[in-house]
């Protein structure tokens, strides 16, 4: 009698008896659950910073430790543009230009600056410095700021990248002059709206630069990742991805950064039609633009990774034809254990043909050989719509809570909030407890197989949708339904090869889980860090989806509910208790008001 219920259920049979009691062993559960957590840390991991290097470091190599030395002396005090603070810096920095040959250039200018606190002509200074190369091709532009907001010391934003910089020219200056010229550009005024980049490059308006590479930050820790690159990339990308020795990016970042209101100096050199890329780390968002920024919130794990990026861009690009990055398509990429995969925009048509007319004639095969029913089929693609509206509705009255009780008092006036992460597994964890009950309230309509089935066609739907409106996502949608689909045909073939169901069922829960876990935890890491709950638990709608893609371990957790539902909700009670025990401003988490940073 067991083995018909396991049969039935894995072959996508419905029967009674196979709905009220699982046909899996007690531990599979378990083991799913621990390889889940198992498969998103070592993502993670691998997308973690890199170990700083010690001063003691070989010459040649980048040293987050020499690249130090120059933040204590920058980020001692707030040093915005204008102030006497700033002029210090700037003596510092022509100083150690100096010292490390590269010539640097004063260049003075007045500029008309409109900001909530000044409406005046300002006087700016930018610093350039050269390293020359042996031909006359296109130049390499390293380019960040070195000026600070008002009220804070501005030890990442953006001493950190400045002191990347300056050590990443001692460290070119140890090995063989670079095929192109390398700029290193330093600009003032980047935080009074951006003043400093718009004098520089209406300077040298006449000036090809074949590549700026901006370097930028948004918090205090984790990763440098690369988050806007210029028009037509496919050059750029195909040759990062040999330059980087860590790359953390993807081309959903670069999409969604389009269709936001955020600025950094790069912005002015794409508005002059230059190629560029960009760089920035933003864990740590409560100690953006605050009092927080200072020396002590420097992570030299985060500088080390950040200086790799530069050095890399400045030793690959600084000996490449850089006419070979023009006139180009976009590339699809993401990065994975290391790697950066592509390939180009101009297939995502192709491949949401391809995949629908696999979807169809799958589809077509599974109903008419009576494997697949299209009611059921409708009951499962009902599950991640149903479960993605309510997830959200009920994400959003917690939020509400939470905030009204405690979160608000832990909010900086930039919108990062305290903990934000606990919040984010929160929404994660109801998420997928709701989307498992409604499963197991539909799992007498709708066989495993018919979930699939159901569920793929709200994947293909939003793969249509990405690719039409934000291609760079598309990825997110096609890589792990082309393995549903090929998972899908298994299941069948099984069936009718009469080999082991339990087997194969084993291989589906397992095979349809894992492109999905791989693909999504890196992007909604960045998510979730990079903006605030508020806004990113919007971002449950997309979760729903994910987890029908994960159809048949959703299923097969389903069938434990009755412990795997509480082990979710406790846990993200667990999690909100934490974080109201840690809801107490102090001086080692000061809240700052918008009125503060006004002064």
């Amino acid at each position: 009698m067991k083995t018909v219920k396991v049969q039935n259920e894995a072959l996508g049979k419905r029967s009674a008896a196979a709905v009220t009691t699982s046909p899996y062993r007690p531990w599979t559960p378990i083991v799913f659950l621990l390889t889940t957590v198992l498969i998103i840390t070592t993502v993670l991991w691998a997308e973690s910073p890199t170990a700083p290097k010690p001063a003691s470091a070989p010459l040649d190599q980048f040293s987050a430790e020499r690249a130090m030395s120059h933040i204590q002396q920058i980020a001692q005090e707030p040093h915005p543009s204008g102030s006497e603070e700033n002029l210090k810096v700037r003596n510092y920095l022509v100083e150690q230009m100096e010292l490390l040959g590269l010539n640097p250039e004063q260049h003075t200018f007045t500029s008309r600056v409109v900001t909530r606190r000044i409406n005046a002509e300002m006087e700016l200074t930018n610093l350039r410095g050269l390293i020359p190369g042996t031909e006359n091709g296109k130049p390499l532009l390293l380019m960040t700021h070195y000026d600070s907001v008002p009220t804070a010391p501005g030890a990442n934003d953006a001493s950190v990248s400045v002191g990347a910089l300056l050590e990443t020219a001692r460290v070119l200056q140890q090995g063989p002059a670079p095929r192109n010229d390398i700029w290193i550009v330093l600009t003032d005024g980047e935080e009074i709206g951006l003043a400093g980049a718009k004098g520089f490059f209406k300077e040298h308006e006449e000036e090809d630069f074949g590549l700026i590479a901006n370097f930028e930050a948004r918090g205090s820790r984790g990763a440098s990742f690369m988050f806007q690159t210029s028009e037509g990339n496919r050059g750029l990308i195909e040759e990062y991805a040999k330059a980087a020795s860590k790359p953390v990016g993807n081309s959903v970042l670069v999409d969604l950064y389009k269709k936001m209101p955020n600025d950094t100096d790069l912005t002015v050199a794409l508005e002059y039609g230059h190629p560029g890329i960009n760089f920035a780390f933003g864990e740590g968002w409560e100690a953006y633009h605050t009092p927080l920024d200072n020396i002590d919130q420097v992570s030299l794990h985060t500088l080390q990774h950040h200086g790799e990026n530069v050095l890399s861009i400045a030793r690959h690009f600084g000996n490449l034809d850089l006419s070979s990055l023009e006139n180009q398509d976009n590339q699809i990429y993401f990065n994975l254990f290391g790697m950066l995969f592509h390939y180009p925009s101009s297939l995502a048509i192709s491949i949401l043909v391809f995949l629908f007319l696999m979807w169809l004639g799958l589809a077509v095969w599974l109903l008419r050989s009576k494997r697949a029913h299209w009611r059921g089929s409708c009951w499962g693609a009902a599950i991640p719509l149903f479960s993605g509206l309510m997830s959200t509705g009920v994400c959003y009255l917690v939020w509400l809570a939470v905030h009204k009780l405690w979160a608000s008092s832990m909010t900086q006036f930039t919108g990062a909030v305290y903990d934000s992460i606990l919040y984010s597994l929160v929404f994660v964890l109801l998420t997928a407890a709701i989307h498992i009950a409604c499963t197991r309230w539909l799992q007498p309509k709708s066989s495993s197989l018919e979930m699939m089935l159901g569920g793929s066609v709200v994947v293909l739907i939003l793969l249509a949708a990405s690719t039409l409106w934000l291609t760079g996502a598309s990825y997110l949608f096609a890589v792990p339904l082309a393995g549903l689909l090929l998972l899908m045909g298994l299941s069948a073939r099984t069936q009718e090869s009469g080999r082991s169901a339990a087997e194969g069922s084993l291989l589906v829960i397992f095979g349809s889980s894992l492109l999905p876990l791989l693909l999504f935890t890196s992007i909604l890491h960045i998510v979730f860090l990079m903006l605030p709950p508020s806004i990113h638990l919007f971002s449950m709608i997309i979760i729903a989806p994910v987890l029908a893609m994960m159809a048949p371990a959703i299923r097969m957790l389903s069938f434990s509910w009755k412990w795997v539902i509480p082990v979710f909700t406790v846990s993200a009670v667990v999690l909100l208790g934490a974080a109201w025990s840690l809801a107490e401003p102090g001086p080692d988490r000061p809240v700052y008001t918008e009125y503060d940073h006004a002064q």
